[in-house]
This record gives structure tokens, sequence and C-alpha cells, in this order.
């Protein structure tokens, strides 16, 4: 189910506001991780949409811009087919330079499975929305 080679995310793929970034952490699923944390809300986009957090802790600008490209093409190579749209916040963390991108690839489709996993155990095709 991988992407198409050197796609690149567009705008409507993305998380763009505070705003939007706020409501995902209040209202979303979180599951963390070794190399990242994952939190995830439905939207009604009807499609999902990618956002991006990397803290001083994972190091340098270099170290965060790199934690970044690595967790956004996991994102583009391993979208979801089906189910209800969701915007997913991606929080990488200090170990993230250090895990291959297969490793963190593998993490990736790990937590998407667990999500569904989850939502699944709450009655849902998704995260339900916390009001």
């Amino acid at each position: 189910m991988a992407g198409l080679p050197g796609r690149r995310l567009i705008r409507a793929e993305r998380l763009l506001s505070g705003g939007q970034f706020r409501r995902v952490f209040q209202k979303g699923l979180r599951l963390e991780g070794a190399f990242f944390s994952l939190v995830a809300a439905p939207n009604n986009c009807g499609h999902d949409r990618l956002g991006l957090a990397a803290s001083r802790k994972v190091g340098n600008a270099v170290q965060r811009n790199r934690a970044k490209r690595r967790l956004r093409e996991c994102f583009r190579r391993w979208k979801r087919a089906g189910g209800a749209a969701l915007d997913v916040v991606l929080v990488a963390k200090k170990d993230l330079g250090s895990g291959s991108p297969e490793e963190v690839e593998r993490e990736y489709r790990q937590r998407l499975q667990r999500l569904e996993k989850r939502a699944a155990r709450m009655g849902g095709p998704h995260p339900p929305a916390r009001d």
C-alpha cells in the first residue's frame, strides 16, 4: 500500500493552525511508541491530515527537520485505506534519529493497526470525538 514515489503532501493533507493541533490533542486518542507519539482524532474533511511536532529535546534544527521528514514520509507511504478520516499528529521523540527508516515505518504501521483495533473496541470505525 505504498504511496506514489516523490509525491508531496498537498496543503489539504496537513494540519496548519494551532487550533487544529489543539483540537487533536484535546479530543484525540494517544498511542505511545519508542520513536514517536501518535495522536488521532476524527475530522470532517473526507481524508486524513497530518500534523508534525518535534521539540528541542529531539535535537538541533537539523535533527528536528530530519525527524519530521521521516514521519512525513511514513504518513505519505502508508496512507490508510477506507475508514473515517482522521487528523493525525505525530510527535517525534529523541530516539527517532537512532532508528532506521524501516524501524520507524514498522512502528508507524503498528500504531495505525493499534489505533484501528482500539477504535473498533470503542464501538466505531474511528476514535470517538470527546466533546
